[in-house]
Formats: C-alpha cells, structure tokens, sequence
C-alpha cells in the first residue's frame, strides 16, 4: 500500500475555479467546500501566486463551477495543463455557455455553478483559503464528478 496524502482520503467535488476581469480569464482545477446552509458560504483554497487569485482581487468576484461526468476530458486537459498562456479557454477550447457581461465564463455540460464573492481570507503555506458567500447558482441535470484517492467518480443517485 503506498502512502496517501490525508487529504486524499476525504472525497470531494471536483470543481473549477473560473474568474474574469477586464480581457483577462482564468480557470483552474481547486477544492472547494460548504462551511454553512443557512447562508451559503463556500471555502475555497488557491495558490497565492496564481493568476485566478490576481483576478478575484481585481474583480471582487468568482465561480465555483461543479464539474460533471460530461466534463471528464476537461478535467484531465486542466490538470495537464502547464502553459503560461492565460487565457486556458481559447487554448483548450473550452465551450461555454452564453456569457454574462463582466462574469466569469461557465463551461457548457457543468453540473452546477455558484457566483461568489469574498468576505475573508487567510493565507496558509504559499495558499489563500477564501471563504466566499454564494450570491448566485444554478444547478442542472448533469452528475457531477467526486475526486478521492487520486481518481474521479460520477456521482449518480439510486431510486429508492
């Protein structure tokens, strides 16, 4: 049995980070995760060097989009992804769906996606966790993907 990152032991949704501000957009592959119900706030962890960091200063806002089973190929160009082009939509071709004026970009087929803006952060060994309040989501009929021990999973639900 090979060793395990703690972190990897615990599932999570695999989601995109995506922002926007001026000409300027990014998106990545992040964690992120509810703190509360009753007001949605969402936590999420980004590099502190990072591009998408620049940009939710610059803009006061951001999406967590949930990816889903359609978006498998997505998933695994962004974690291939190492090129210093900003704009990874244009270079991977990413679809979206119709843009919202000065809103970040939603890719076509996602499960979900929540626009946020930031209301405290901290930073954390080169990382900045933000928690963010849940402003705006829709969610759709897609199933999403679930990340645990290095592989991704579609999460479907049973009828009963």
């Amino acid at each position: 049995m090979s060793p395990r990152l703690a972190s990897h032991i615990l599932p999570c949704p695999v989601v995109f980070i995506s922002t926007a501000y001026g000409e300027r957009r990014d998106i990545i592959l992040a964690t992120a995760m509810f703190v509360t119900e009753k007001e949605p706030y969402i936590v999420v962890s980004l590099s502190k060097e990072g591009e998408t960091l620049k940009l939710i200063d610059q803009s006061g806002r951001f999406t967590v989009v949930l990816a889903s089973e359609k978006q498998e190929d997505l998933y695994e160009q962004l974690a291939a992804f190492r090129s210093p082009v900003l704009d990874k939509f244009a270079a991977i071709g990413i679809h979206t769906l119709i843009p919202r004026p000065g809103r970040p970009l939603i890719p076509k087929d996602s499960a979900a996606w929540f626009e946020c803006e930031p209301v405290d952060r901290k930073e954390i060994n080169g990382y900045v966790v933000i928690i963010a309040r849940v402003t705006e989501y829709e969610e759709t009929e897609n199933p999403p993907l679930i990340w645990q021990k290095e592989e991704i999973f579609s999460l479907k639900f049973l009828s009963v």
